[in-house]
């Protein structure tokens, strides 16, 4: 199978560190390629910088809608998820709802562990928007700015732990999400220092559904929510988009 995973920021270095860590995890004989958004922001810490990243994902798998088996969207706060998912059959899977639902295969409650504190309310909306307020034990911030990750892996692995740490001792928390696409190369490091306690990358589960979905021939529902949108004048679009729901 063919899997597009979508950075919906600009970081190409970011983004090839998403493709290494879904290829490692990708089953043999699956294909991943990874991309950055083709416009938008460096990174993404607040609810503008998000909508801009949801039409650009949008778009991009507008491009690709006939030539990948599944669609990843490589950004914790999903943006775009869901209008990605009325544009095509194939299934589209965003990182944090997967990490959340394989965390609770695995544990009763989880807490997911992201980046500066903006994000947490952010995180917040989109645990209750998925329902798993009830599983959800806590959502702590590591202080980190996202491209601050990848500057110095050692140090933001530190803050993660000490955040994993607390939530697991005073939260309640029986497994960890690691709530950033660019924290994905710390989860085997985390895992040795927490050997009781799952901790999930989203880029890794995202794949590892991705491939579950396609697997057992499950394809997106396209009665109610995801249906396909109607034909609407679409001014200024790109011109993925103009073909694919414009008049």
């Amino acid at each position: 199978m063919r899997i597009l995973v979508i950075n919906p920021n600009t970081t190409d270095s970011m983004t090839e560190a998403i493709g290494t860590s879904a290829a490692q995890y990708a089953a043999a004989g699956t294909d991943v390629d990874a991309i950055s958004a083709p416009w938008g922001a460096r990174s993404i810490e607040g609810h503008m910088e998000e909508t801009l990243a949801a039409a650009a994902v949008i778009q991009t798998v507008a491009e690709n809608r006939d030539d990948y088996d599944a669609f990843v969207v490589a950004c914790y706060g999903d943006p775009g998820l869901y209008a990605a998912r009325e544009l095509v059959e194939a299934p589209v899977v965003g990182i944090a709802e997967a990490s959340m639902l394989m965390a609770c295969t695995v544990a009763h409650r989880f807490s997911v562990v992201t980046v500066i504190p903006r994000i947490v309310p952010m995180l917040t909306d989109l645990v209750r928007r998925y329902g798993l307020d009830s599983r959800c034990a806590s959502i702590r911030s590591s202080g980190l700015a996202v491209l601050e990750i990848e500057d110095d892996l050692e140090a933001a692995g530190d803050a993660i732990l000490a955040e994993a740490q607390l939530a697991i001792q005073e939260d309640g928390a029986e497994a960890i999400a690691l709530g950033c696409a660019g924290m994905g190369p710390l989860d085997s490091w985390l895992r040795e220092r927490l050997p009781t306690v799952p901790v999930i990358d989203g880029v890794a589960a995202a794949v590892k559904m991705s491939e579950a979905l396609h697997g057992y021939g499950v394809t997106t529902s396209k009665v109610g929510a995801f249906a396909h949108p109607g034909p609407k004048e679409l001014l200024g679009a790109a011109p993925a988009l103009q073909a694919t729901i414009g008049l």
